[in-house]
């Protein structure tokens, strides 16, 4: 039976992508291997965005809709959990459908949803999108996690989480001018929405790029070959998995409840405390610049143990009561002690367990840290409310000596390097 001719659009579609996939395969592999880099950096970039808007927005959205405040917690809380979902399904997905198409694939869907959620008339409206806007964000997290750890160098893995670091900052920032030039909280979930279909554009146009991996082409026996066999839950996975859980919980305990701490339990004035954990997040982001220049030298089992240890020496600071000093000295020296853990953990998945395992592990490692988010943060202010949260450092010294012991667990007194 002949075949039917494709329309003469189709054709041209066709054409045009044979054109960019000609174009991708004429360049040196060094410089593809760049160009996705570059790539897969404004994507951490684009994902860190959102993740912080709502904050800002928040007291516009719930004047303008006629929400009672604490409806933000809701939001924040399915947003958490379906990210949570998606990042346990994501090693099903990566052996189904390869990491560039599910990149693009969520792409597409975060930058729609987030489109939805500018036009959204009611709260109901804005729970519905949050559901496949966590789904989404969880997938290309960890999809981003598992290709740098798989091809790219333990800097390139601290550099990627330094990216979302900026897009985290530049989330607040760009709303604020939005509502300070006098537009809508919608204008600003507008440009967010309309960046991630950009990105979503530019990994349609570099599927070509992620043919260069084992498993991220268009062959089958290619996918099969990378992704071969089942993953083995062994003792280690789940000691990994757990590890975020406890990490995520102490870094977003720090940063939400710092400020009490200071204020309350240290006598430090409003200004002052609010400048110190602005100063805790950008530690963390600088942290993880500066230990990228380092990090293919000292490794990942290493980078994770010298965190958990400054940690506890930081968690230990922060104790001593009546140094007016120390308490900002503290906080900066947990920011920057916590920012290789999440990006050397990643980056290790791959050196511990075979492909099928490590893909898999990363869902989990980051279906672990959004639990963590969900859970610590507020069990810790519902005890510290009752009691004091002069146990703030205690909570860091504790899980940072837990993760170290976990550590051990995983690895021995093994610390490989892996570049």
């Amino acid at each position: 039976m002949p075949d039917r001719p494709l329309p003469e659009h189709s054709g041209d579609l066709r054409e045009h992508r044979s054109g960019i996939a000609r174009f991708f395969r004429s360049l040196s592999p060094h410089s593809r291997s760049l160009i996705l880099l570059g790539i897969i950096y404004l994507g951490f970039i684009s994902l860190g965005l959102p993740d912080t808007i709502l904050g800002v927005a928040w007291k516009r959205m719930q004047k303008e809709l006629e929400l009672p405040v604490y409806y933000a917690g809701i939001l924040s809380m399915v947003l958490t959990c379906c990210s949570a979902v998606s990042s346990f399904c994501s090693g099903m997905l990566l052996r189904r459908l390869s990491t560039g198409r599910l990149l693009m694939i969520c792409g597409f869907m975060t930058g729609f949803f987030l489109l939805g959620y500018a036009l959204s008339p009611a709260f109901w409206v804005l729970l519905l999108l949050t559901v496949p806007l966590g789904l989404g964000q969880g997938a290309v997290d960890t999809g981003m996690n598992f290709y740098v750890a798989k091809h790219y160098t333990s800097r390139d893995m601290n550099w990627l989480h330094c990216c979302w670091g900026i897009g985290a900052s530049a989330g607040p920032c760009l709303i604020t001018a939005i509502l300070a030039a006098g537009g809508s909280w919608r204008w600003g979930y507008m440009t967010v929405g309309t960046v991630q279909i950009s990105l979503a554009l530019l990994f349609l146009a570099a599927l070509g790029l992620w043919k260069d991996a084992p498993g991220d082409g268009d062959s089958d026996a290619a996918e099969q070959g990378a992704y071969h066999g089942r993953p083995r839950f062994s003792l280690r996975f789940w000691c990994c998995a757990a590890m975020f859980f406890l990490y995520t919980g102490v870094e977003v305990s720090l940063g939400l409840w710092g400020y009490l701490f200071l204020t309350n339990c240290r006598g430090i004035s409003d200004a002052a405390a609010g400048f110190t954990v602005a100063g805790y997040w950008g530690m963390l982001t600088l942290g993880r610049f500066a230990m990228g220049i380092f990090a293919n030298r000292l490794g990942n089992s290493r980078q994770a143990r010298w965190s958990m240890a400054g940690v506890m020496a930081g968690g230990l600071l922060l104790a001593v009561p009546g140094i007016v000093w120390l308490p900002f000295v503290a906080l900066g020296l947990l920011g920057f002690s916590l920012a290789p853990f999440y990006p050397a953990m990643m980056h290790a998945a791959p050196e511990r367990f075979d492909d099928a395992t490590a893909c898999t592990l990363i869902g989990f490692q980051g279906g672990g840290a959004m639990i963590g988010i969900a859970t610590i943060p507020p069990a810790f202010g519902y005890l510290a409310s009752k009691t004091t949260f002069a146990w703030l450092p205690w909570l860091a010294f504790g899980l940072g000596l837990l993760i170290w012991l976990l550590l051990c667990q995983v690895d021995g007194g093994r610390t490989r390097r892996r570049k």
